[in-house]
C-alpha cells in the first residue's frame, strides 16, 4: 500500500477549505490598508488583492528563497511581545498559530497582542471538538488523555507518523507544542469578537 495515497484526501480538503478561508478573508477584510501576520508567511498573501502593507512577523529568520512582494515586511520577533504601538494595524491576523505558541498563559498572551496590535482581529485555529487533528491526520487521536498518546499511537495510528516515521524527540516536541483551543476557549481569548 502507498502511504502518500493516505495523504491526498487531506490536502485536497485542506486546499479547499484555505481556498476558501481565504476568500472569506479577502471579502470580510478587504477595506484593511495594513496588517500584522504573527507567525505567517508571504504565501498566505500571494493571491489576496489587499492589503497594502503587510508586516510579517515570525521568531525564525526569513528563509533566503523566501519571495516577499513589494508589500510585505518581514520582523523577526516573538510574537507574544511585538515591539509596535497600539492599533498601529487594520487587521492583526493568524492563521493556525494559537494552537503553537505554549500553554494556556502564552495563548492568553497571544490573543491579548493581537487585541492590542490591531484595530480587527483575524484569528484562525483548528477546533478541539472536530474529530480529525489536522496536524497529525488522524481521528480522534487528539481527544486521548496525554499519558495515552504516546510515541506509538502517533508513529503507527496517523497518517502523518506514517508518511514523517517522527523519532521520539520529535514526537514529544510536537506533542509539546500543540494546544487546541475550543470555541468557548477562543471565545474567551477573544471577548466581543464575533466567532464563526
Amino acid at each position: 500500500m502507498n502511504i502518500q495515497r493516505l495523504y491526498f484526501p487531506f490536502l485536497t480538503l485542506s486546499r479547499y477549505f484555505r481556498h476558501r478561508r481565504a476568500r472569506w478573508v479577502q471579502q470580510e477584510f478587504h477595506s484593511c490598508k495594513s496588517v500584522i501576520d504573527l507567525g505567517g508567511s508571504p504565501a498566505t498573501w500571494a493571491g489576496l488583492t489587499f492589503p497594502e502593507r503587510i508586516t510579517i512577523v515570525n521568531l525564525k529568520e526569513r528563509a533566503p528563497d523566501t519571495a516577499l512582494d513589494g508589500r510585505s515586511h518581514y520582523v523577526r520577533a516573538d510574537a507574544l511581545l511585538t515591539p509596535f504601538p497600539d492599533q498601529v494595524f487594520d487587521l492583526a491576523f493568524a492563521n493556525s498559530v494559537i494552537e503553537h505558541v505554549g500553554d494556556t498563559k502564552q495563548q492568553e498572551t497571544f490573543a491579548s497582542e493581537m487585541l492590542r496590535l490591531g484595530k480587527r482581529v483575524y484569528c484562525q485555529t483548528p477546533n478541539r471538538w472536530f474529530p480529525v487533528e489536522p496536524h497529525y491526520l488522524a481521528l480522534l487521536v487528539h481527544w486521548l488523555p496525554s499519558k495515552y498518546f504516546t510515541y506509538s499511537v502517533h508513529r503507527y495510528f496517523t497518517v502523518h507518523g506514517l508518511i514523517t516515521k517522527p523519532s521520539r524527540e520529535k514526537h514529544e516536541r510536537v506533542k509539546a507544542g500543540l494546544r487546541l483551543l475550543s470555541r468557548r476557549e477562543l471565545q474567551r481569548l477573544f471577548p466581543g469578537c464575533k466567532i464563526k
